[in-house]
């Protein structure tokens, strides 16, 4: 299968191509700079322009689509908002144009609100699925809800010929991001509500989107995936009851489990977690 991976020089977006590679896919990647290391084609595509897209995914059985301002530091938000959204409405509108049938667009946890919102996000309850409502505020999350509405659109569109599923991703990591970003909120749990105390490493984020394109998937799905536990070391309903205690609390948690239910990534693409922060190895 040959498959176009967007922004596939990123953290994330590497470790997408690295799979995929290794499942024996052929793999281009697209992004304004080359990949950190020359492991498959790469071409200079700038997703904000149409034409370039058509080129460079003309022949492609399947996108992958994570090329994105990943946050809104360091831009305006309009250079956040119209970044995201022509890149996501010209990915998904060369897979319907081309007859691409299957798009794995990689959207966020952002759309519940968190964690760049201008004002106070109630959460209605917990586990978070993905019944919960969105609420976006920021261009960021605004963006990542518009580009799973786009996705919608061209569905219905391609009239049964183009299905996209949706990944919901918390914050991505490595190992090595792992302990300098998020080990001093051990300290801090404050610091990490915003963010749910929620993470991914980059190889499970790199395997959900491998089973999101063979997944047996029509129409458009949004699905959570993330670690099974937070990236800290206190208990969860704790954690709840001190920093969102007007939240319905629906599930026993068990010591640091997750705040994200992936039951429907488990049943629908058959993900689970392989990679936790208590299993890193530093030195």
């Amino acid at each position: 299968m040959k498959i176009v991976v967007t922004g596939g020089s990123g953290l994330a977006g590497f470790a997408v191509v690295r799979h995929l590679l290794e499942c024996g896919h052929e793999v281009v990647s697209l992004d304004r700079v080359p990949l950190p290391e020359p492991i498959t084609e790469y071409r200079f595509v700038d997703c904000g322009d149409l034409g370039q897209v058509y080129g460079a995914c003309d022949g492609a059985d399947a996108i992958v689509h994570l090329a994105a301002i990943p946050r809104p530091v360091n831009h305006t938000p309009d250079q956040v908002f119209r970044t995201n959204i022509m890149a996501t409405f010209n990915v998904i509108e060369v897979a319907a144009t081309l007859g691409i049938a299957r798009v794995v667009y990689i959207s966020s946890v952002s759309v519940l609100g968190l964690p760049f919102s201008y004002g106070p996000v109630t959460l209605e309850y917990f586990p978070i699925n993905e019944e919960h409502p969105r609420a976006p505020q920021d261009a960021y999350a605004l963006s990542k809800t518009l580009g799973e509405d786009i996705a919608v659109a061209f569905v219905r569109r391609a009239s049964g010929n183009l299905s996209v599923v949706s990944l919901r991703l918390p914050w991505i990591h490595t190992p090595e991001t792992f302990k300098s970003t998020l080990t001093p909120f051990w300290q801090d749990p404050a610091g990490g509500a915003s963010n749910l105390w929620s993470y991914i490493d980059t190889r499970d984020v790199g395997r959900a989107c491998m089973l999101s394109v063979d997944a047996k998937i029509t129409g458009h799905e949004e699905i959570f995936v993330s670690a099974n536990n937070t990236f800290m070391k206190q208990d969860t309903s704790k954690l709840i009851s001190e920093y969102y205690p007007q939240a319905k609390v629906n599930l026993e948690f068990e010591g640091n489990q997750a705040v994200i239910d992936t039951t429907k990534a488990n049943t629908m693409i058959g993900y689970e977690a392989n990679y936790s922060w208590e299993d890193y190895q530093w030195n």
